[in-house]
């Protein structure tokens, strides 16, 4: 009797929980194609910190589907992602906790959010005609006026029009916002090239000093910007070092407005063409809603922290279709930037093959294409199908630090190859940064984790190859761990493709020093020509399965920095001696054409239909499982066509209109027709 009136307090009991209201809360953030997922417990919900969340989700009025399991990144926080959405669509999350004997088992937490429009540009209200000599006010395709009488006149909804030409200014600023319905649009007239240049245009006369070096007077003191014939030169920190070239690179020396040369071979300067920078920024933007579109910048370079476009305290902003060419850096966000767009930009520098240390040690040159400064205290930002080339680091949207729960910055489809270090940076505060689709060769690393606070970062369907790239004695690795920083949050590296392809370098290399909550691996291959995973931070917890291992190396295959023999020679050692890939494949991977770049699956690639299913992640797999690596066989002709992150007959009807034959081979392949 006893044992029966006890089963009947724990039912009712349980059924008071679960009924019971709680702390627990759910937050959602929309991107275009993600969204963030933020559940808050209350004090003392989860003491043993035992819960567990269900995270299931839908476009309004279609069916639940399951997405990939949110992280526990502390006692009181789980923090996930929804992948490939639809932009401009409204979604219903659901979240069921797990908790045993908990006062959260049982406890549904429900919310609909919406993901952002893509941006659709209005017809302007007023069109600004700007040419470099402009003048007067009429501001006219026929009568332009100046570049700042543009600005000064533009209101919500109007665009300024830049004609064709070099604008050698700098310093400027917009005095008022635009709105979400009519933003002020800056842009390069159609069919015609605009250049905003930091550079000075007066004729500057060099004077030989002896030694290969030549000297003149500039106008704006302590440039860090000088090129010859388009190539930037290194910023020497000493006469001496520069008379000697110590740098073994081309130089300048910068004191007040004394510029010093040393070009290669002694060249006299007066014979080639030679450009110093005399801003420090060109556009300083503290406003919302404006538009930059169609248009060149470059050589912003004079002083510290020099950059063409400087977001500060500014939101919603675009930047797209624009080239930024040899600038200190292109684009810089700072303080509370939420929601900047930057798409379809070219952003370069020509100093990839820079010797490391010196550019590490004395250039301040690390900045590449993009940066996040710190604080950085927005959500939302946004590079996508960006190219970023010729650079020390592609570009960086880590920041040091946030007063937000989550970053919620996305990243992908972008384009980045020749750099000396890292692809990106995502080093710093990083909690919901999610990686896609891109594309990084000939670099050191390509995606640098070197911490990553707090998390979860998501990397996933990213292809990178030809990793050790560069003027360093370094060898490379598709990511980047390490650091002598705090504890990293966790890490989900899904999906990728990586091979090493140059001489020397690992599949993947994970180095110390370095701490982290946890890196889970699925999917991916590691293609080594040196190790297929070297690990010299054992100590860490790695969770590594369902992956390509792989090494051309003969006799090796695994170097693991613990125990006796580090050196495991088989795939079968390997899971014997560490638990790690018991689902994993030796094999040789094999891709359509991967000496011209084209990493999908080879036809009967023996990867194929090897991979484990990551709900919310490849559940829209072809075949009977998914592929492992960057791309699905069949999918990745019919699901994603028009790359809006969904299957839908938009995609079918792209197949059809414009027909792949190397598609159409991997269907005959597939299904032996």
């Amino acid at each position: 009797m006893k044992r029966a009136y006890l089963k009947l307090w724990v039912v009712i009991t349980s059924l008071f929980m679960a009924g019971s209201a709680t702390a627990a809360e759910l937050a959602l953030y929309g991107n275009f194609h993600a969204m963030g997922v933020i559940i808050t417990l209350g004090a003392g919900e989860d003491p043993e910190q035992n819960a567990a969340v269900l995270v299931e989700y839908r476009s309004v009025g279609g069916p639940f589907r399951q997405a990939y399991p949110p992280a526990r990144v502390d006692g009181l926080q789980f923090t996930g992602s929804l992948f490939f959405l639809d932009p401009g669509t409204s979604y219903d999350v659901q979240v069921t906790f797990t908790d045993p004997g908990g006062v959260l088992d049982g406890v549904v937490l429900s919310s609909t959010a919406a993901t952002r429009s893509e941006i659709v540009i209005s017809p302007a209200g007023n069109s600004y005609y700007v040419s470099p000599n402009g003048s007067g006010s009429a501001c006219t395709a026929g009568s332009p006026c100046a570049l700042s009488q543009g600005i000064a006149l533009a209101q919500s909804g109007d665009e300024i029009v830049l004609t064709g030409g070099t604008y050698y200014q700098g310093g400027l600023a917009f005095p008022r916002s635009g709105t979400a319905a009519a933003p002020i649009t800056i842009r390069g007239a159609a069919d015609q090239t605009a250049v905003i240049s930091g550079a000075d245009p007066a004729t500057l006369v060099w004077t030989p000093q002896g030694q290969g070096v030549y000297r003149t007077v500039i106008n704006v003191p302590n440039t860090h910007l000088v090129t010859v014939d388009g190539q930037r030169l290194f910023p020497y920190d000493s006469l001496t070092n520069l008379q000697g070239l110590v740098y073994q690179v081309p130089g300048f020396y910068c004191d007040g407005t004394t510029l010093s040369i040393h070009l290669a071979n002694d060249a006299d300067p007066n014979a080639h063409l030679i450009q110093v920078s005399r801003y420090n920024y060109g556009f300083i933007v503290e406003r919302d809603y404006i538009y930059f579109t169609d248009l060149t910048f470059t050589h912003f370079g004079q002083g510290s922290w020099a950059k063409a476009i400087y977001f500060n305290n500014a939101s919603n902003n675009l930047v797209r279709g624009c080239t930024f060419a040899v600038n200190d850096l292109g684009i810089g966000l700072k303080r509370s930037c939420s929601r900047n767009l930057m798409e379809y930009n070219e952003f370069y520098d020509t100093i990839f093959q820079w010797p490391w240390h010196p550019v590490k040690e004395v250039s301040n040159l690390e900045t590449g294409g993009v940066r996040f400064y710190d604080p950085l205290n927005g959500r939302g930002n946004v590079i996508r199908h960006n190219t970023f080339h010729d650079y020390f680091d592609g570009f960086g949207c880590g920041t040091g630090s946030t007063n937000q729960v989550t970053n919620e910055t996305d990243v992908y489809g972008n384009l980045v190859y020749n750099t000396g270090d890292d692809g990106v940076e995502v080093d710093g505060r990083a909690a919901n940064v999610r990686l896609w689709d891109n594309t990084f060769h000939d670099v050191l690393m390509g995606i640098s984790l070197a911490p990553v606070y707090d998390g979860p970062v998501y990397a996933v369907r990213n292809l990178i190859y030809r990793t050790g790239a560069g003027n360093s004695e370094y060898t490379g690795s598709p990511f980047k761990f390490n650091s002598g920083y705090s504890l990293s949050g966790p890490m989900f590296l899904f999906h990728n493709t990586c091979d090493a392809v140059l001489a020397g370098n690992n599949g993947i290399y994970i180095k110390a020093p370095g701490t982290w909550e946890k890196i889970v691996s699925r999917n991916n291959i590691w293609s080594g020509t040196d190790y297929a995973l070297n690990n010299y931070n054992t100590s860490q917890p790695l969770d590594f399965d369902y992956d390509v291992l792989y090494t051309s190396r003969s006799a090796e295959y695994v170097y693991w920095d613990a125990g006796g023999d580090r050196h495991m020679r088989d795939l079968a050692t390997f899971q014997s001696r560490t638990g790690q890939e018991q689902n994993g494949l030796d094999i040789m991977p094999e891709f359509m054409n991967a000496a011209a770049g084209d990493y999908r699956p080879a036809a009967g690639a023996l990867f194929i239909d090897r991979g484990v299913v990551l709900p919310g992640i490849n559940d829209n797999f072809s075949g009977s499982a998914p592929d492992m690596g960057a791309f699905e066989s069949i999918s990745d002709c019919m699901v994603d066509k028009d790359s809006d992150g969904d299957v839908d007959g938009h995609d079918l009807a792209l197949l059809a209109a414009q027909p792949d034959m190397a598609c159409l081979g991997a269907f005959a392949a597939r299904f032996g027709l």
